[in-house]
Parts: C-alpha cells; sequence; structure tokens
C-alpha cells in the first residue's frame, strides 16, 4: 500500500470516503488510505463510501467520549461550566444595566454592546435578545442600518448606527454579536468619540 492520499482541507467526511474509495480503485494494490481529523480511514477496491462513513464517525464518538471521561476532559469541561455561569451573570446585569444608559449616549451604548459581545457569542448563554432588540428599536435603532449606499464612513453618527445595526442583526437574527464589532467600535470611539449633549428621557 503506497502513502495516504491527499484530502482537501474543509472536505466532508462524506466527500472524503468517496475520494477515499476511488482511489483505491485506481491505485496498483487496490488500496488507500487517508487521515481524517486525525482518524485513519481505509478502503479497497469494493469498499463501500457509507460504511467507511459510519466507522470513522463510530470511532471519532469513541474518541470524543474516552477524552470526557479523562481527568483532562472532565477539567476541561468544569471550567466551561464555570465560564458560562460567569458569562451568564455578566449577561443579567447587563441586561439590567441597559435601562440606565442613555439612548443617545453613543460611547456608553456601544461600550455596553461590546460588553454583551462575549455573552451573546458562548453556547450556552441564555441570552435574552428579545428584551434587548425591543429596548434598542423603541428607542429608534434598526438592524443593518446604514448599509450599502447609506453607509457615509466620515459621519460619527451614521457609522455608530451602522455598527449597533449590525450588532441588532446578531441578536435578532443570529447566532450572535460578531466579535469584530469590538475592532470597528475601537476605531470609531479612536475617530469620532466626544462629548454629546444628553437629552431628557430614558429608553422607550
Amino acid at each position: 500500500m503506497s502513502g495516504p492520499i491527499w484530502i482537501p482541507p474543509g472536505t466532508h467526511i462524506d466527500h472524503a470516503a468517496t475520494l477515499l474509495v476511488e482511489a483505491a480503485r485506481a491505485s496498483a494494490d487496490g488500496e488507500a488510505w487517508a487521515t481524517f481529523n486525525g482518524i485513519d480511514i481505509r478502503a479497497c477496491g469494493s469498499s463501500d463510501s457509507a460504511e467507511i462513513v459510519r466507522q470513522w464517525r463510530a470511532e471519532s464518538d469513541r474518541q470524543d467520549e474516552a477524552y470526557r471521561q479523562s481527568p483532562e476532559g472532565r477539567a476541561a469541561a468544569a471550567r466551561s461550566a464555570a465560564e458560562v455561569e460567569e458569562l451568564q451573570e455578566r449577561h443579567d446585569a447587563l441586561v439590567h444595566e441597559l435601562a440606565s444608559i442613555h439612548p443617545a449616549d453613543h460611547v456608553a451604548l456601544l461600550d455596553w454592546l461590546c460588553r454583551l459581545q462575549p455573552c451573546s457569542d458562548r453556547v450556552g448563554v441564555r441570552v435574552d435578545s428579545d428584551t434587548i432588540v425591543k429596548v434598542l428599536e423603541q428607542a429608534g435603532y434598526r438592524a443593518n442600518a446604514n448599509v450599502g449606499p447609506a453607509y457615509r464612513p466620515d459621519d460619527r453618527e451614521n457609522v455608530f448606527r451602522y455598527l449597533v445595526g449590525q450588532a441588532l442583526d446578531g441578536l435578532k437574527n443570529g447566532p450572535a454579536i460578531h466579535p469584530i464589532l469590538l475592532k470597528f467600535a475601537a476605531e470609531w470611539r479612536e475617530r469620532f468619540e466626544a462629548p454629546l449633549p444628553r437629552s431628557l428621557g430614558r429608553w422607550g
């Protein structure tokens, strides 16, 4: 048997199994093998690609379960649970804090969204998207505001509403507020930050 065949990065296991069977049929000895996500898969000319996939999934599941039951896996699970708990507490505090932020305070609102981002982007955290979206929309913000031709990069409020709109889209349509918000918000603050006059009133 010759060396392993090359499986292009990003290939799905179903397609990888098909490639493997085709390589086996084309090889001189009628056999082929490859490594897919750290697991060796093998085929001969008469192999069924579906059976190769089944065997790979079974071995992948076996390795995953072995890791979960290992000391390292149990420690990782404990760390993950603690992280989710901490982010949930942070999220809950942020939702409570939102009512105290003036809707016209661009700096404070953008900072709040940046602090919410990691909470929204963590599996296991229950994000109260409905409440957050309702509060922001009642204040006049809209998902995907100022995209395309409406975007004016030299206009402070235009860019701000674009950033809020991107965060709103992540909350409304999922899966989360994109972490690129942190970079764009930092650039916005560096370029535009200045005190804003505060009108009377709060959210709603």
